[in-house]
């Protein structure tokens, strides 16, 4: 079994079935022509994965975690899917706890909303807005929105992998009163949804990620954006992405009717938070690993291991991975940006 293409993004893999779809992963091994995981920095080729899949395996693993130990101890369950940042100084005091375990993943949510013209927009609707997020997870930081930053907001978080929204309908939903939404969809086919939100949000969704191009689904996704917002809404981004495909999306935004209102680059503090929650990564993975008895088969197991480990550390650019080297030398660079569509535009 090939992990990385033969997934069911529909599927909430259980504990046991991670189990058995790691043994045969593992198996597999026998007969593969192709190693697709470097060892040493944990890249994996685009042609060599399918996201959905992809996805499916790690939300499915968060789950089957459950609660885990962060490096101080604390306990905690793993469902900010975000690599995030340091708060930068010039934004002022950070909001959030600095000792929680997830604590950039929070800032990356807090963040999209940090400009003065939002701030400005909410206050004018008495934070009585509505929020779509497009690839939201888990759902963690759609929760982390409406309990800390627009506590009257109503919001729709929208994701395709099943198993990211069943547990933002078992963890998120009860808590906020009918105030949060989880849809498991393709959120670039939500026409009922155009002209509803005050905000788009878009926080690390894998979309943009070819080198120097905006591809075909890019601008399906962003033409989605431009049609769900009200004419005065914002869409509000951040990812971290190559620094070539800043200017190509960029260019679509505007060529479906957006203006670019303000653009943050946040690269050094995204490196500084990789550094810091490297201990948080490291003992996250190593727990993982050993909840899988398959990496123990003899000679097979350790080789897959092996894969496992810098392949997860990797998604996380873990510093000495393929993605964090890539934020350290400018490769990629990680930006927090606004859009807004016109107030004239047609609903």
């Amino acid at each position: 079994m090939d992990i990385l293409t033969a997934l069911n993004r529909e599927a909430d893999y259980s504990k046991t079935q991670l189990q058995f779809i790691l043994g045969a992963w593992v198996m597999s091994s026998l007969m593969e022509r192709k190693k697709k995981i470097s060892l040493s920095d944990g890249d994996i080729s685009e042609q060599d994965y399918d996201k959905r899949s992809l996805y499916s395996l790690l939300y499915a693993l968060y789950r089957s975690m459950g609660e885990v130990k962060a490096a101080t101890g604390e306990r905690y369950e793993v469902t900010f899917n975000t690599w995030g940042y340091a708060w930068p100084k010039a934004w002022g005091e950070c909001p959030n706890r600095a000792s929680d375990p997830q604590i950039f993943g929070q800032n990356a949510y807090a963040g999209l909303y940090h400009f003065d013209a939002v701030k400005k927009y909410v206050a004018e609707r008495d934070g009585k807005v509505h929020v779509i997020e497009m690839g939201c997870g888990t759902g963690a930081g759609a929760h982390h929105v409406c309990g800390k930053v627009l506590p009257k907001a109503t919001y729709e978080a929208v994701d395709l992998q099943a198993a990211a929204i069943l547990t933002c309908k078992r963890k998120f939903v009860p808590q906020l009163g009918g105030r949060l939404k989880a849809t498991c969809a393709d959120a670039s086919e939500l026409k009922s949804r155009n002209g509803t939100a005050d905000f788009v949000a878009v926080n690390e969704t894998h979309v943009t990620e070819m080198p120097g191009v905006a591809t075909d689904e890019d601008r399906r996704f962003f033409q989605t954006a431009y049609d769900m917002l009200k004419p005065g809404g914002y869409l509000v981004w951040g990812n971290a992405i190559p620094d070539s495909t800043w200017k190509p999306c960029y260019d679509v935004l505007e060529s479906v009717g957006m203006k670019k209102i303000e653009e943050c680059d946040v690269t050094k503090e995204a490196v500084t938070a990789r550094d810091e929650d490297k201990a948080r990564i490291d003992v996250f993975v190593d727990q993982c690993i050993r909840s899988f008895p398959a990496f123990r088969i003899p000679m097979l197991g350790s080789r897959k291991r092996a894969e496992a480990e810098v392949s997860l550390k990797n998604f996380c650019r873990n510093p000495g991975t393929r993605l964090y080297i890539n934020m350290v030398d400018g490769t990629d660079t990680y930006k927090v940006v606004l859009f807004q569509k016109p107030i004239t535009a047609a609903s």
